[in-house]
């Protein structure tokens, strides 16, 4: 292991980061579930002091669900001055990608440079819904915080199978107890994601140590216990009961079926499985062959999937969305990317540990295949695994003299970057402007008794925003209460 010293490009990185996420930060406004956490869940009246939280929480977790850890901070920081939730919460995301980079840094400045750079790229360009996840106060508490927890709960597991590990200070191990607990009860989809590839890592440290280790083995257990405790909450099964007849999956089988025979999905089916047979007939008995031309496969597959995408008027096309390319995109990626590694004889640990965070990132999408529905901030574990594994593959390539693909994945995913960012500023002002003048004239209006408010919609032109479509109707009477109002409705939304 080489010797890790610190890196100015990636520490100047660090702190503009910080910057961009701290302007973007203070542009954002309240938004849908911020103003609904702004009221106690158990009587439904303004929260007035930090002691009405926990009665809130605990009535969410009866009637809504068992996220009451992230919710918990919401609900403080909605208390508390609009600033300190700026301040922390660009912390916070700069912190993710400091943890993120601490997977993939071995100590030479270029190569770890350029990782870093190739991180912040690849979720800044592939997370759906950026804004929501890093900027919106009640979506980065349950989303970009997860993320923090569970990515710094995950990172021993890593390290002892990648190194093997030195044994922690003793302060370290018991502070990760309640770290761990917090990675398993903070978000479904997201610690579900980290119970798997914490799992994994265990049990392949099992077989190469043929023991196993036990510090580990007891903050995976803790970690499973902070899960049962998210999962046990009423709200999480009496709510949801009727969930997996009406879920995501049903209703894409059912469209399916409307627009396929039986016959013809029979023989998609068959088709599928043939050309699966025959790829990992190819990587086994002819490895590089085989990966060459799954990689012409993948190259082909993600340009039908970009022209699919950009033909709205097929009928085939009603089943992509903006999310689904992006998850398509960040798959196929990964997968070219492991087919690279497999065809240029990538170490074992590397392979594995890519795959383990690909199937990670997996368990934390399959599992709304039974939920009503996939809001895009949901993808955001799914990206960050897989955005690491490409950032693990990429770096291994270099190790092993392979410069190119990272030289010119880096490069491309910046310049993208680049020209986003000032596209993704100017929708974050107008947004800002936007809202601050519906502010002034709710203020206005709520100096008068029984004002019924109807407004102009919050028009977010990106994903950077933190607004949505439609969320300003669903959460008007939260609005409403909010300012004071009789009744709060938006032109776009005053005939349904």
């Amino acid at each position: 292991m080489m010797q890790r010293k610190s890196n100015p490009g990636v520490i100047a990185g660090l702190a503009l980061i910080f910057l961009l996420l701290l302007a973007a930060n203070f542009l954002t406004p309240m938004t849908a579930d911020d103003f609904l956490f702004s009221f106690s869940h158990a009587h439904w009246s303004r929260l007035t002091g930090v002691d009405e939280i926990i009665p809130s929480m605990a009535a969410l977790r009866q009637n809504t669900n068992g996220r009451v850890l992230a919710h918990f901070f919401v609900q403080l920081f909605l208390l508390w001055p609009r600033p300190v939730f700026n301040i922390l919460n660009a912390v916070m995301g700069t912190l993710l990608f400091y943890i993120l980079y601490r997977y993939i840094r071995r100590g030479e400045r270029a190569r770890d440079l350029l990782l870093f750079l190739l991180l912040f790229s690849l979720l800044f360009i592939l997370l759906p819904a950026f804004g929501q996840v890093f900027l919106w106060l009640t979506g980065a508490c349950n989303y970009a915080w997860t993320a923090v927890l569970t990515f710094a709960f995950l990172y021993p597991f890593f390290a002892e199978y990648m190194g093997p590990a030195g044994e922690a200070p003793l302060l370290l191990r018991v502070l990760h107890l309640p770290l761990a607990f917090a990675a398993g009860a903070w978000s479904e989809n997201g610690s579900l994601a980290v119970l798997c590839a914490a799992f994994a890592f265990l049990g392949l440290c099992r077989l190469r140590e043929k023991k196993l280790p036990r510090t580990l083995a007891l903050r995976f257990l803790v970690a499973c216990g902070g899960f049962l405790f998210l999962m046990s909450a009423p709200s999480e099964w009496s709510g949801r009961r009727g969930e997996v007849s009406e879920s995501t999956l049903t209703k894409a089988l059912s469209r399916l079926s409307g627009q396929f025979s039986p016959t013809v999905l029979l023989l998609l089916g068959l088709a599928a499985l043939l050309a699966a047979a025959a790829a990992v007939w190819l990587l086994i008995r002819k490895r590089k062959l085989g990966c060459r031309l799954c990689r012409g496969a993948l190259a082909l597959a993600f340009l039908a999937g970009l022209i699919l995408f950009w033909r709205r008027d097929g009928a085939a096309a009603a089943f992509v969305s903006d999310t689904v390319m992006l998850l398509f995109a960040s798959l196929c990626l990964w997968a070219y990317l492991m087919l690279l590694g497999l065809e240029k004889g990538l170490d074992r640990r590397t392979m594995l540990s890519a795959l383990i965070f690909a199937l990670a990132g997996l368990a934390s999408v399959l599992i709304f295949l039974v939920a009503l529905y996939f809001p895009a901030r949901s993808a955001c574990p799914f990206i960050c695994y897989t955005a690491l594994a490409d950032a693990l593959l990429l770096g291994a390539l270099w190790d092993r003299g392979s410069r190119k693909p990272l030289l010119g994945g880096a490069l491309a995913a910046c310049a993208l970057t680049l020209l986003l960012l000032p596209m993704a500023a100017g929708d974050l002002v107008s947004v800002h402007r936007q809202s601050e003048a519906r502010v002034s004239m709710l203020l206005e209006a709520a100096q008068t008794p029984h004002a019924q408010v109807v407004a102009e919609p919050v028009i977010a032109r990106s994903k950077y925003p933190a607004t949505w479509p439609g969320d300003e109707s669903y959460f008007s009477f939260d609005i409403a209460m909010y300012y004071g109002l009789d009744s709060f409705q938006v032109t776009e939304y005053v005939n349904d």
